[in-house]
């Protein structure tokens, strides 16, 4: 028996699939790492403000 082997314009679409799952998780990721800066420097301000 021989094994089948994907077509490579099937292996294109993985790569594409995959490439944009990895862009969304590092956009993800980007989001996080902001809104926690934001929210340190936040607290940081307002902590500098309150004295």
């Amino acid at each position: 028996m021989e094994m089948q082997r994907s077509s490579p314009q099937k292996q294109a679409g993985v790569e594409v699939t995959r490439s944009k799952s990895l862009k969304g998780k590092w956009a993800k990721l980007y989001i996080i790492r902001r809104c926690v800066f934001m929210l340190i420097c936040w607290r940081e301000h307002r902590d500098k403000a309150n004295r």
